[in-house]
């Protein structure tokens, strides 16, 4: 596929994936340039799709959280910092701020929200970009650490969603089963088919992004209503230089997945280092989400996995390495 073509390909999907383009709602001087920049921004490929889709499509439209303002907040996280804000929408919501923890790690949300619409995936739940007067989160434990300019706080705004369960894949007796279903020799039970296929592909996701903290526990939701698993909590990823123990960990999990999703694998193909860089987007206008160091790193990871599911097909055959639509 030449380069325009798979460029158009990615932007396709994300049209189909968005509804239009909002500003944010941050207060304050400071943030209301942030937010008119955002919207901007937010009319490239990449940031518009971050608008809907995915695992809460057809949910709240996006304007209750884009124009709503913090009127609670209380701190969540641990590793990172983290709160659960009440806004004057009535939409409650997590908003992960640059903080000192991690001055730009709340790009990681974003930045898997677009990969995950480019590739198709409904399972990277939505983040939105929100620029806060620090004020409104002063009196919230972990404030301290955040990151303020101007009297305002940037960060990634994710939806809350309530009765979010866990799936503990990182946890005996599930961790063993999982790893067993996607070895080439062995069968999945037929009820456990959509959840092997959606593990693979978690797999794979993480390794392309680098995301890792996600098996240090309890980083994948699940909808029981559908079935859909959650990949949230993406604030480890697309780091410029991912902590080596994470890496090796998540090439050993992957050398260990022999089945995947033909679909998944196909629009990965057409995700080459054009397209890949058109739908991570833009921050603010000119501006690229990603720096030229982490995306290089994406651009090799995407390679390196296409690499060994092409080396496993020629093993195995394409039939039994894309066992799963």
């Amino acid at each position: 596929m030449s380069r325009r073509l798979s460029v158009a390909f990615v932007a396709f999907v994300a049209m189909a994936a968005c509804g239009r383009g909002k500003t944010e709602g941050g207060a304050g001087a400071s943030a209301d340039a942030s937010a008119g920049a955002d919207a901007s921004a937010g009319a490239s490929a990449g940031a518009g799709a971050d608008a809907s889709a995915g695992a809460d499509a057809g949910g709240d439209d996006e304007s209750v959280y884009l124009d709503g303002l913090p009127k609670a907040a209380k701190s969540i996280g641990h590793t990172s910092v983290v709160f659960k804000i009440e806004l004057t929408t009535g939409k409650k919501a997590a908003f992960k701020p640059a903080s000192r923890r991690g001055p730009i790690r709340y790009k990681g949300e974003i930045a898997a929200r677009r990969l995950g619409v480019a590739l198709g995936l409904p399972n990277v739940p939505r983040a939105f970009f929100r620029t806060f007067e620090a004020a409104k989160l002063a009196g919230a434990k972990d404030a301290d650490e955040m990151i303020v300019h101007d009297g305002a706080v940037r960060g990634a705004l994710m939806p809350w969603i309530d009765g979010l369960s866990f799936l503990a894949l990182e946890q005996a007796p599930l961790s063993a089963e999982w790893k067993q279903w996607l070895r080439r020799s062995e069968s999945i039970p037929d009820d456990r088919q959509e959840l092997a296929r959606q593990i693979s592909t978690l797999v794979a996701f993480d390794f392309v992004t680098a995301n890792w903290d996600r098996w240090s526990g309890g980083n994948v939701g699940i909808d029981k209503a559908t079935g859909t698993l959650l990949y949230i909590d993406n604030d480890g990823a697309f780091f410029e230089v991912p902590p080596s123990e994470g890496l090796q960990r998540n090439k050993k999990l992957l050398d260990g997945v022999d089945k995947f999703s033909r679909s998944f694998v196909v629009r990965l193909k057409a995700l080459d280092d054009d397209a890949l860089d058109h739908a991570l987007g833009e921050e603010t206008p000119g501006v690229p989400l990603l720096s030229a160091k982490a995306l290089a790193g994406v651009h090799a990871r995407r390679k390196q996995l296409l690499e060994l599911i092409d080396a496993k097909s020629g093993d195995a055959g394409a039939d039994a390495t894309l066992a799963f639509p």
